[in-house]
């Protein structure tokens, strides 16, 4: 797997580790435009499960793209969890009515990373 799959995995670690960060940092700054507040525990919580997985993902995701072999799971990886949130938010939405301008930014995001590491995959299906 070539330069594509190592930049659709470059970019979306870079993406992981960039929300990562934000969140670690300042959860209840960068969650409130989606209304999700809490008592300092839930502050705790946000920071560890989203700030720790978004770091976690950002870093693996970035040496997948420094590592020929692991390009292949890296994509899946980005496919898997890209679609899997954008499935789920989309599920909400249609559940709930519930739809606000913050969901097309992330919506553009999870969508455009899981057509990317898609279009990578089929790109090398002969590779590795």
């Amino acid at each position: 797997m070539g330069r594509f799959a190592a930049t659709v995995l470059a970019l979306a670690g870079l993406g992981f580790l960039g929300f990562g960060i934000a969140i670690t940092l300042d959860p209840a700054g960068v969650l409130a435009p989606v209304g999700i507040s809490g008592t300092p525990a839930g502050v705790v919580e946000l920071q560890a499960f989203y700030g720790g997985l978004e770091l976690g993902l950002g870093a693996f995701l970035l040496a997948c793209a420094w590592c020929p072999a692991w390009r292949k799971p890296g994509l899946w990886l980005v496919l898997g969890v890209n679609g899997g949130i954008a499935a789920v938010r989309l599920l909400g939405i249609a559940q709930t009515g519930e739809y606000i301008p913050f969901f097309t930014y992330a919506l553009a995001w999870e969508l455009g990373f899981t057509a990317a590491s898609a279009l990578a995959l089929w790109r090398g299906r002969g590779a590795g």
